[in-house]
């Protein structure tokens, strides 16, 4: 990894911090601090929990508690009142979580009077960042202006806890013949998350929407129990991911990690999706190839 590159990840990575300190009071998402990072949110999550070893959910949850803890020392305002004002929906959610960070209630801290160690702000080391290093082949995309593209598929709600996407697929395959319309420009898979989750209700449980379809004509013939969905036209950066599904997540770390950052272009709030055609063998083949549609701005 290049020395710029790591330093982009260590600015990045540190001006997400500095925004979230800045509105531990406010309310956070995960978009709007990633898009500080200048990550996806969900590259964001597991490159910040490789750091710090704490989620984010986790990491704000905690520097909230510890903040709060001056204000039982330093003032009088009720507790329920500093509860709110960090962001909690009530004193016993509070409560909860001061206890996992200073092992006693707030009220029991706030009659001892003098402060216990806290869970502080975490700055980066230079360790921090060499454990993200790792060597990619060089991978240049292509960067298409895209017209707005029309599907036809099976989607289905799921989880990351409840992955159900080869069963979709195998339901799918069977059935793709009765799409008339078919333009025959390879498989795609979209995976289609709320756009305003929230760092309280971010989950591995978290409910999104993914799609197995093809590009069609048009939507005049939809075959039964299967949707249309529009990709809207804009820019992509688009990649190639060669082998198996296993190594997919380090392309992906070096989409959003390493050429993203030092592009000049920012990701766009329009889906990712991948494209899987005459050269994809299967998720688990070795010479495997697809498309990685990143869209940009």
């Amino acid at each position: 990894m290049s020395k710029s590159t790591t330093n982009s990840y260590s600015d990045r990575i540190s001006k997400a911090i500095v925004f979230i300190e800045e509105n531990l009071t406010n309310t956070l998402t995960l978009d709007n601090i990633a898009q500080v990072a200048c990550y996806s949110k969900y590259h964001f999550l597991r490159i910040f929990t490789e750091i710090t070893g704490e989620t984010v959910l986790d990491y704000v949850r905690k520097r909230r508690v510890s903040e709060s803890a001056n204000d039982l020392l330093l003032t009088q305002k009720p507790i329920i009142e500093i509860a709110i004002h960090y962001r909690f929906d009530s004193q016993q959610a509070y409560t909860r979580a001061f206890k996992s960070v200073f092992e006693v209630s707030p009220g029991k801290y706030r009659k001892k009077g003098h402060r216990l160690v806290s869970f502080e702000k975490y700055t980066l080391s230079p360790n921090d960042i060499n454990r993200l290093q790792t060597e990619f082949t060089t991978m240049i995309p292509s960067i298409i202006n895209s017209k707005e593209k029309k599907l036809i598929g099976l989607k289905d709600e799921m989880s990351l806890s409840h992955d159900k996407t080869t069963q979709m697929w195998q339901e799918f395959m069977p059935r793709r013949h009765e799409i008339k319309s078919n333009k025959d420009t390879g498989y795609y898979s979209i995976q289609v998350h709320n756009k305003n989750i929230t760092l309280e209700n971010f989950t591995k449980d978290v409910i999104f929407e993914k799609w197995a379809a093809v590009e069609v004509e048009d939507f005049n013939e939809i075959p039964k129990k299967m949707f249309p969905y529009t990709l809207p036209e804009g820019k992509y950066a688009v990649f190639i991911h060669k082998g198996t599904v296993h190594t997919f997540q380090k392309t992906m770390d070096h989409i959003m990690g390493i050429w993203l950052p030092d592009s000049g272009y920012k990701l766009d709030t329009r889906d990712i999706f991948t494209v899987m055609g005459e050269k994809y063998h299967g998720p688990f083949h070795p010479k495997s190839e697809e498309e990685v549609w990143i869209p940009i701005i």
